[in-house]
């Protein structure tokens, strides 16, 4: 869990880190990007040189994910820029380096809490607040799977009226983060050219919306997720703002997040709080626990027609013989093959 103790770090010193003070290594980090967090932060210091002010805390996380030959350069380069200059040393400069592990104990370990500054906690502050405005997280869970968590988020989403809705499935073990990205760009004016599917008239409407308009991003978590979920949730709701090799996503005030949690995982023990720790902060996001009470499977037209039809043959009420029972077969497998997978 070492994103917990990464926001433990900024939180001893009052702090909340934003995404030019974190640099997250993947194997495709450059060293030319470890290179800018340390130019910012050398810069940061010769900047803040008043008294009593506080310099910011600049954190590599994970540098054992980096290339082999890029690891190399990085030791060289910290060596160069950190160490070879007297006057960097005397600095007040904050830059750690942390290693990323397992602990196999049930070790304790401080929860995320420092979303209240980040988000609204209120669905309709959130619609309605327009200076004060900022991004919503709400989160959607079930004891069991098959209660109808999709068909819930839709229904909210469809509530109100002039929500850009934007659905991002997470269906592997591992995340295409330029493919996830793009798709995080699908509300914007610049996403729409000529050789989009959509009809004129719709990129029309769409290139109309302005900065203020809300978007909701539909995040889909599957069962099958795995460690670099962690990852990505992290970049988007508390540094706000992920990075890959092909673009950049930040968040604005206009945008909400409900987030689907599986209600188990393929490949991990435990509850949804253990294997994503970083959607259950100490002071929790607002959750919906769905369920057959306060989601109720709804029945269309003909799935009550057929439910009629079961109900006269089980009472024996059916007398017409072999054209009957060709009927009523028919009408069982409509009725289990024609609805959709988020209910009846």
């Amino acid at each position: 869990k070492g994103f917990a103790k990464v926001s433990n770090l900024y939180k001893l010193l009052g702090m909340i880190p934003r995404s030019e003070h974190v640099l997250i290594c993947k194997e495709t980090t450059t060293e030319e990007e470890v290179e800018c967090l340390l130019l910012r932060a050398l810069l940061c210091t010769k900047k803040d040189n008043k008294k009593n002010s506080q310099t910011p805390l600049y954190c590599l996380v994970e540098p054992e994910k980096l290339a082999l030959r890029t690891s190399t350069k990085v030791i060289k380069l910290l060596q160069h820029m950190l160490l070879s200059q007297s006057e960097l040393r005397q600095m007040s400069i904050f830059i750690f380096t942390l290693q990323h592990f397992e602990r196999k104990s049930k070790e304790v370990i401080v929860l995320l809490h420092m979303e209240d500054s980040l988000y609204m906690k209120e669905w309709r502050s959130f619609l309605t607040e327009r200076i004060n405005r900022k991004p919503f997280v709400q989160l959607y869970k079930s004891e069991n799977a098959g209660m109808g968590k999709t068909w819930r988020i839709r229904h909210d989403i469809e509530e109100e009226k002039k929500l850009e809705e934007i659905y991002v499935r997470f269906n592997g073990s591992t995340i295409d983060w330029d493919s996830t990205i793009n798709k995080f760009w699908q509300h914007h004016p610049c996403q729409f050219n000529n050789d989009s599917k959509m009809d004129n008239q719709e990129i029309v409407t769409k290139k109309k919306r302005s900065k203020d308009d809300l978007v909701v991003y539909h995040l889909d978590i599957s069962s099958c997720v795995g460690k670099e979920m962690n990852n990505f949730l992290f970049q988007l709701l508390y540094l706000q703002h992920i990075d890959t090799d092909g673009c950049s996503f930040h968040v604005n005030p206009n945008m909400a997040f409900f987030i689907e949690i599986p209600s188990k995982f393929d490949s991990f023990p435990g509850t949804a709080a253990d294997v994503l720790y970083t959607l259950f902060p100490r002071s929790k996001f607002p959750t919906v626990d769905v369920n057959k009470d306060n989601n109720p499977f709804q029945f269309g037209k003909e799935a009550q027609y057929c439910i009629k039809w079961i109900k006269e043959f089980q009472a024996d009420n059916l007398k017409c013989g072999e054209f009957v029972d060709i009927f009523f077969a028919l009408n069982i497998y409509c009725f289990f093959f024609s609805f959709p997978s988020t209910g009846l």
